[in-house]
C-alpha cells in the first residue's frame, strides 16, 4: 500500500494528484478544457484545481479517471 506524506508542509494530498493529472494530461495531450467538459467546470476552474488554489474533490477525481482512462489508484500514486 502506498502513503502520502507532507514534505515539509509543502505538499499536500490533493497537491500531488493534481500533478499526477497533469503529468497524465501532458503524456495523452489532453486540455483543461476537456477536463472541464467532463467535470462541468469552466478551463479558468479546472486550472485552479490544477495548480493547487482549489483542492480536488473525492467525485472529481473518479471522473478524472475515467476521462484519462486511468484507475484513481495511478492518479494518487506518491514516488517513495
Amino acid at each position: 500500500m502506498t502513503c502520502w506524506r507532507r514534505y515539509d508542509g509543502m505538499e499536500s494530498l490533493s497537491t500531488h494528484v493534481a500533478a499526477n493529472v497533469r503529468a497524465e494530461m501532458a503524456r495523452q495531450r489532453k486540455r483543461q478544457a476537456d477536463l472541464g467538459d467532463v467535470l462541468g467546470l469552466t478551463q479558468g476552474a479546472v486550472s485552479k484545481r490544477m495548480s493547487g488554489v482549489v483542492a480536488l474533490d473525492v467525485d472529481e477525481v473518479g471522473k478524472i479517471a475515467v476521462f484519462l482512462g486511468v484507475p484513481v489508484s495511478a492518479l494518487l500514486e506518491v514516488a517513495a
